[in-house]
């Protein structure tokens, strides 16, 4: 019974570990650039939906000119039927590089359904011209990725050739500083890259995490949490490889709680 409690115990420390480390973001400040596009925030200031479908958007902050050394994770989820295109991230991105032919950062970007030259699935691309990309067609660079402004790096492991479902939520964790971005969904790694992988490049750039959008209405980012990994570097969000998800530790501690009490009252007996 000692081990129960003890097992109980530790699982509830790794929970409160989880919530402790994760810092909620307040999107309020953050703004839009590149194609039409509406985005809302939500009630808590921690969440964002995209309403409008249009050419090639990013929401970010502006005032942050580095994020590398963080962990940020949350939810992304599609919330009407009937289209296929892309939703996304972004990393080390400043103002106005979305439609800059001077561009430097990378995207991270999903497509529900294979169409016009570029098949579904999750990838990783690195942007160094955008000035191309504001269509809301399928001939922009952004849609190609067109070698030399928007270059495929790798598709994901495992999530490389398939697309998203609408109306599922989706949770994400991206670990970005200057050698390397790891992007997880629902705890499995999908995507690791350090600077090696990419042509011409020593280090990644640095700029600010964001949402992309190109031509997919009604997606929401939720519940959006930062993990300083300079300052916590044992934080389950900022270490590599899969990783349970916090709600997976929380079922972990509610049943080992459980097995506790259970145990705890057939010894009275």
């Amino acid at each position: 019974m000692k081990l129960i409690t003890t097992l109980a115990l530790a699982a509830t420390g790794a929970l409160a570990s989880v919530q402790a480390h994760a810092v909620a973001v307040d999107l309020t400040g953050w703004t839009a650039e590149g194609g039409s596009s509406s985005w809302n925030v939500q009630a808590g200031n921690d969440s964002v939906l995209q309403t409008v479908n249009g050419a090639p958007t990013v929401f970010f902050d502006p005032s942050a000119t580095s994020s590398q050394g963080t962990a940020l994770s949350g939810n992304i989820r599609v919330g009407a039927e009937g289209d296929d295109d892309f939703i996304g991230f972004v990393l080390g991105y400043n103002s106005g590089e979305i439609f800059s032919s001077s561009a430097d950062f990378y995207l991270i970007d999903w497509k529900q359904g294979d169409q016009a030259g570029w098949g579904q699935g999750l990838a990783i691309s690195h942007v160094t011209n955008g000035s191309n990309g504001n269509t809301t067609g399928t001939g922009g660079s952004y849609w190609q990725h067109t070698a030399g402004e928007v270059d495929l790096i790798t598709r994901a492991n495992s999530l490389g050739n398939t697309g998203y479902t609408d109306l599922i939520d989706y949770a994400f964790n991206i670990i970005f500083t200057s050698n390397l971005i790891e992007v997880s969904v629902n705890g499995t790694t999908e995507i690791s890259i350090t600077p090696a992988d990419v042509a011409g490049v020593s280090s990644f750039s640095d700029g600010s995490f964001g949402f992309y959008n190109y031509s997919q209405a009604q997606v929401l980012y939720s519940a959006i949490r930062s993990t300083d990994c300079s300052q916590t570097p044992d934080a389950p969000e900022c270490q590599t490889g899969t990783i349970p998800e916090p709600t997976t530790l929380a079922l972990i501690a509610v049943g080992l709680l459980g097995m506790g009490a259970a145990g705890r009252k057939a010894a009275s007996r």
